[in-house]
């Protein structure tokens, strides 16, 4: 991630720049081919399927960058299960794949989720999901970010006026490049506050909605 921050910082050299994009390229390109889509989302809903099959506990992702690639767990104090995938947890937040009519997962979390298609991914979000976004992210400018704002908005002011409980949600993290909450360095206090920044607010979202969803069943 460094070489990529550094092929897209307009500060750094040329020389530089094209030095990183190539390094970048060559661990990149591989990596998206075996992980397209095609081969990595028939993985995801398996293991999904398998985990609903197996608690009544509610199951949450947490997703950075391509989405789901770090931990899925059960509740806030269950360990968690740690698998590696590459698809967005935004898909799963759009509730489609289901078993025995029940979403394969019940609330999400993302950090720099990039591979987006603005505004369709968000407009068909259903499932609660909270994202954290860097002001200086490459892959997700801040007019995509207002546009992911502006949808949740409109979003949580219907489920208002329903009644129900606004179920979205989206924060920016001043100077936050792209992969701060995963790929921070511990050593520079910005950057790790950045990082812990993502950490808290998605214990809390975490928190907030398993005991919600708890408490109704």
């Amino acid at each position: 991630m460094a070489n990529v921050n550094t092929a897209t910082d307009a500060r750094a050299s040329y020389i530089s720049r094209i030095y990183s994009a190539v390094r970048a390229a060559s661990l990149l390109l591989p990596w998206l081919y075996y992980n397209r889509v095609a081969v990595s989302w028939p993985r995801v809903v398996d293991f999904f399927k398998a985990l609903r099959e197996s608690t009544d506990l509610p199951i949450g992702a947490v997703g950075f960058c391509w989405g789901g690639r770090r931990e899925y767990c059960h509740q806030i104090h269950a360990p968690w299960v740690e698998v590696e995938v590459s698809i967005d947890v935004v898909t799963l937040c759009h509730g489609s794949e289901t078993l025995n009519g029940k979403p394969l997962i019940d609330v999400g979390y993302t950090a720099h989720p990039s591979n987006l298609t603005l505004p369709t991914d968000i407009e068909s979000v259903r499932l609660p999901l909270a994202i954290d976004q860097g002001t200086a992210d490459f892959v997700l400018n801040m007019a995509g970010v207002d546009t992911i704002r502006g949808i949740f908005e409109r979003k949580n002011a219907e489920l208002e006026e329903s009644k129900e409980t606004p179920k979205f949600e989206i924060k920016t993290v001043d100077g936050a490049k792209h992969g701060f909450a995963v790929r921070c360095d511990r050593d520079n206090s910005e950057e790790a506050a950045q990082e812990q920044i993502a950490e808290t607010h998605a214990v809390e979202w975490f928190g907030k909605w398993f005991a919600r969803i708890g408490s109704t069943t």
